[in-house]
């Protein structure tokens, strides 16, 4: 019976430990300073666009009105068969190419942008998402200041969200997934650099063999074969990108399964760096981060069962429960302090973080579905989400 108790609060004690560690490095992130270094490099924005003709004007558009003086964009048409190319090509000029490829995958089409390329730095940007005007200086000016600096994630964002899903979207961006990469800015080792705002230098890009096309992820193989390399990776929270949101259930589903299917392939492939010294903080902290990452689900379900077992067994119910409370309490402060630390900060935000519990819960059912399907190696085709 003790077992059982001291197995709950073990995995209470875990969960508690990295929620709390990443609020303190992300509090440590707002009070960085950083050089201000004259940006000199020449920027390639590549945009790979399959079937987006509901928003690849805007995106251009945004692209277009940045206000960073040397940069291209490189838009890579994937073989739509909307009217993506038709409305791409009327923006070509000095600054922007279209390139037309037959449908080959997002990573192959991203491969064919930068390898059209002229820009010391690339940054790739979704074909739904628009960018702030100072997206681009802001990382060419992080490039500039440090040569050990690979690859650069920026801060995403819901475009105009609207209804709880896509609400709860936007405070999970700004309290879970933007404040972990504040944590791992501070050692140099953001995990996964996004593909809406993903900013890398060029030569390292090339010394990795440029995105694979053979996981569900190449934003997060990418980004683990930048660190192989022992690159720095870090987080610029000053170029953000605006992105579409899935707006229905069925669109978050299709989304994250393929996002969490992805991260497990990853890992597989990457297993060679898990506690491995050589690899440095991403060795020896990011990769089993993200496998605890991974497997939390199942830590949560066993959390959940072990506190009602222990108090079925204990018939006290009062540890447990202060426990539990405990945690939704850290995690519900650390999410309002990230969000008042967020650049563009809303009320309702914090009016909405509470509910993050019940939607990272929901979040996890997704994520046990994806865990026993990569296990299981059920094929998944993946269906792009209703614009």
């Amino acid at each position: 019976m003790e077992i059982i108790f001291l197995a709950f609060l073990a995995l209470l004690v875990v969960a508690l430990v990295r929620v709390f560690s990443l609020w303190l490095l992300s509090i440590a992130y707002g009070h960085r300073r950083t050089p201000v270094t004259p940006a000199a490099d020449r920027v390639s924005v590549i945009v790979p666009a399959y079937n987006e003709e509901k928003s690849i004007a805007s995106t251009v558009e945004s692209l277009l009105a940045q206000d960073y003086a040397d940069y291209e964009v490189v838009v890579v048409d994937d073989g739509s068969s909307d009217k993506t190319l038709e409305i791409s090509r009327p923006f070509e000029g000095p600054r922007v190419k279209v390139i037309h490829q037959e449908n080959r995958g997002k990573a192959e089409a991203l491969n064919t942008g930068i390898r059209s390329a002229t820009g010391a730095i690339i940054l790739t940007v979704d074909a739904d998402t628009r960018l702030n005007p100072g997206a681009l200086t802001a990382l060419a000016r992080r490039f500039s200041s440090d040569p050990r600096l690979g690859a650069l994630s920026g801060n995403v964002k819901v475009d105009r969200p609207h209804g709880l899903l896509q609400r709860l979207q936007e405070v999970e961006y700004t309290t879970g997934i933007g404040l972990t990469r504040k944590g791992q800015s501070m050692l140099a080792t953001v995990m996964i650099v996004p593909g809406p705002i993903a900013a890398f230098r060029k030569e390292a890009v090339e010394k990795v063999g440029y995105f694979s096309p053979n996981t569900f992820a190449e934003d997060f193989d990418i980004t683990l074969a930048i660190l192989k390399e022992r690159y720095k990776v870090e987080y610029e929270d000053r170029a953000i990108a605006y992105t579409i949101a899935p707006r229905g259930v069925e669109d978050l589903l299709k989304q994250r399964r393929r996002w969490y299917r992805g991260m497990m392939q990853v890992l597989a492939k990457y297993e060679g760096m898990f506690l491995r010294k050589r690899y440095g903080v991403a060795g020896l902290y990011g990769i089993p981060y993200m496998w605890y990452d991974t497997v939390s689900p199942i830590v949560n379900l066993f959390l959940a069962l072990f506190a009602v077992l222990a108090g079925f067994v204990t018939g006290s119910w009062a540890p447990i429960l202060y426990g539990l409370s405990a945690y939704w309490i850290l995690q519900t402060a650390v999410a309002v302090s990230a969000i008042v630390l967020d650049r563009e900060r809303k009320l309702w935000q914090v009016l909405a973080s509470p509910l993050l519990i019940f939607y990272s819960t929901f979040l996890d059912g997704i994520r046990a579905a994806a865990f026993v399907e990569e296990v299981l190696s059920l094929r998944m085709k993946w269906e792009q989400p209703a614009r």
